[in-house]
């Protein structure tokens, strides 16, 4: 008889949770969700529910006497729950990794002393840090938290040093990156699913955000074999460094002057990765499956061009939206089973694949204009 405990943990329910949830479902996984929320979306579906804080000691145990393995959505969980589950069971994304990665100021150093391209910065964790700052000549910058940042939250665009002491002194925490503002050509994103012995890179998607969430992902990417080979190589180099194993996301900038820069590094899977559920063979959500359960990797092929459109609780502001023109063929309607929508909160998105990219994009951007 097996010793296999019966369930994986999954630590945050929200649409990732959800995603991840489901598709290790179909794979005949049976998924223990921990969130603080008590309707959030994957505790709806998971197998176990648990309805705690990710500190909770009485959760933790229960995860640690029911699961061999757990996962996250979220790079905001304490790294020292992670830390207390590693004692007794294996844990994707590393403790260390997330202790790394949901600080900006510690991902920096971690970056620096990679020696990876990012764009220019200043930290700033007192006000000490912010006077040595006056010299600055070269604005605008952009003002990030270090901890708590997601979907521009926690950002603000500064462009003199008098934005920059009305910014720090209004907004009630200490610790910040400066960051250089880019000339930017494109913002890209690499998934990787990171397999004990392997690295299977996905497609590459190029993506658009408005009001700093991201908007749409096109995939393929539209940039060259040089800066695709650039970004696979600074994947790596990232990946063996953190000695890193689950699903992660290195997000780019690509600069008017060609230059390829670290944005941000997402431990889990992410949001421009979406496209792959449809897009490809074996999607970022089934990579996390096979990872945990130490499945043989496979590589990820594109099937066809792929666009892939968010949906924003604005759109519900005055009534639901009428989905009935998602009901085609090559159009794939993912709504995150949320119960209130908010403006700018992720209530859902859209996948179209098409023959080209172009036609793709324009029966995107059309379904989407239908909606607003």
């Amino acid at each position: 008889m097996s010793n296999k405990k019966k369930l994986i943990a999954m630590l945050g329910g929200g649409q990732l949770g959800l995603m991840f949830t489901e598709k290790a479902q179909s794979m005949g996984e049976k998924i223990l969700v921990l969130d603080p929320d008590k309707n959030c979306p994957a505790g709806k579906i998971a197998n176990k529910f648990i309805n705690a804080e990710y500190t909770d000691k009485n959760a933790l145990q229960s995860i640690m006497n029911e699961c061999d393995v757990c996962t996250t959505e979220f790079e905001n969980i304490p790294y020292k729950t992670l830390k207390t589950l590693e004692n007794k069971i294996e844990v994707y994304p590393s403790s260390q990794s997330l202790k790394i990665t949901q600080n900006r100021s510690l991902e920096k150093k971690f970056l620096k002393s990679a020696n990876i391209p990012t764009t220019k910065y200043y930290e700033i964790n007192s006000s000490e840090d912010l006077n040595l700052l006056n010299h600055i000549n070269d604005w605008p910058y952009i003002l990030k938290t270090s901890a708590f940042g997601y979907d521009g939250k926690g950002q603000s665009v500064i462009n003199n040093f008098n934005d920059l002491v009305i910014a720090y002194n209004d907004a009630g925490v200490t610790n910040y990156v400066l960051e250089k503002k880019v000339k930017l050509y494109k913002e890209v994103s690499q998934v990787a699913a990171c397999y004990k012995n392997k690295i299977i890179f996905l497609p590459i998607s190029e993506n658009i955000h408005i009001n700093n969430i991201l908007h749409k992902s096109l995939v393929p990417a539209k940039i060259t074999l040089d800066s695709e080979n650039v970004i696979r190589d600074i994947s790596k180099k990232i990946i063996h460094s953190l000695n890193y194993e689950g699903i992660i996301c290195i997000e780019f900038f690509i600069d008017n002057d060609n230059n390829i820069l670290v944005n941000e590094i997402a431990p889990r899977t992410h949001n421009s990765g979406h496209y792959s559920i449809e897009g490809c063979d074996i999607s970022q959500f089934e990579h996390q499956v096979k990872i945990l359960t130490k499945q043989e990797p496979k590589c990820s092929s594109l099937k066809s061009s792929t666009v892939m459109i968010n949906l924003l609780g604005d759109l519900w502001l005055n009534s639901t939206p009428n989905f009935i023109p998602t009901d085609k063929e090559n159009i794939f309607l993912h709504l995150y089973n949320k119960d209130i929508a908010k403006p700018g909160r992720k209530m859902g998105h859209i996948t179209v694949i098409d023959k080209s990219i172009t036609s793709a994009e324009k029966i995107a951007d059309k379904l989407f204009n239908s909606l607003i």
